[in-house]
């Protein structure tokens, strides 16, 4: 028999660099590779191209709700207020690729199979209080904007999965991983099977109104981190979404956000 030990305590969250453009929030934070990447900040209406060390390099005149690079390189983007997706090239232009319309578009990631992951939510609904006609979930599309399958209701065909779906990942053991938001101090996090069966829910009950989840990520053990503002943290937690300890508490970090 062949396999290895896994040592949570080898698991943990270092700085190596920090830069600080202005004093707006980043509310979009992605990775074009180890030297650059994209942000995207509160109440700016485009993203910027920016070295590691602070410096901008480009911006892209467009305001998005998300962005991803996929593995070849190629950028997509979620275009609110157009409600589309498109493509950022290398030079600067914008290449809308599909419409999402009448859902608007949040966030967006590459999944295993070279799709994309996409947050839609409808522009008629009272955030956090959706109802019977209200449109919540997220969809698996082609990079040409076919849709594979949604994620939208339970097993059951009737109960919600979402209250407002805020970001999604996908995990290397292809699980769907979706910070669903409760109110707007609260949330969760929904770990989903990739034919769309709720596996497990994080926190507890009891606790899911105590945390503000803002951000997910997975790394190369099937691991899911999560960014959590009300107490300042970043939670650890083993695939099947258990707790294992914090990575960083507010003595280290204050109210983390985003990701690279």
């Amino acid at each position: 028999m062949v396999g290895y030990t896994f040592d949570a305590e080898q698991i943990t969250a270092t700085e190596t660099d920090s830069f600080q453009l202005s004093d707006k929030p980043i509310v979009v934070l992605e990775a074009m590779n180890e030297y650059t990447c994209l942000i995207k900040q509160f109440d700016f209406p485009y993203v910027a191209q920016v070295s590691k060390f602070g410096k901008k390099k480009k911006r892209f005149s467009v305001d998005v709700g998300g962005v991803c690079v996929t593995d070849n390189n190629e950028v997509y983007i979620s275009d609110f207020k157009n409600k589309s997706i498109s493509r950022l090239s290398p030079s600067g232009s914008v290449s809308p690729i599909f419409s999402t319309d009448p859902l608007i578009p949040g966030r967006i990631c590459q999944t295993k199979e070279s799709g994309l992951l996409v947050t839609l939510i409808d522009t008629e609904s009272d955030p956090y209080k959706p109802n019977s006609v209200s449109q919540c979930l997220v969809r698996h599309v082609t990079l040409t904007g076919d849709v594979i399958h949604e994620y939208e209701y339970q097993d059951d065909g009737q109960t919600r999965l979402f209250t407002l779906p805020r970001r999604v990942t996908q995990n290397s053991n292809t699980d769907i991983c979706v910070i669903n938001r409760t109110s707007r101090t609260s949330g969760e996090l929904m770990i989903l099977s990739f034919s769309g069966s709720l596996k497990s829910v994080y926190p507890g009950q009891d606790q899911r109104k105590k945390l503000y989840l803002l951000d997910v990520v997975c790394d190369s053990y099937s691991n899911i981190i999560l960014s959590e503002r009300s107490n300042s943290s970043l939670h650890l937690l083993s695939p099947e979404g258990k707790f294992i300890r914090y990575l960083l508490t507010k003595i280290q970090v204050n109210q983390p956000q985003q990701y690279l």
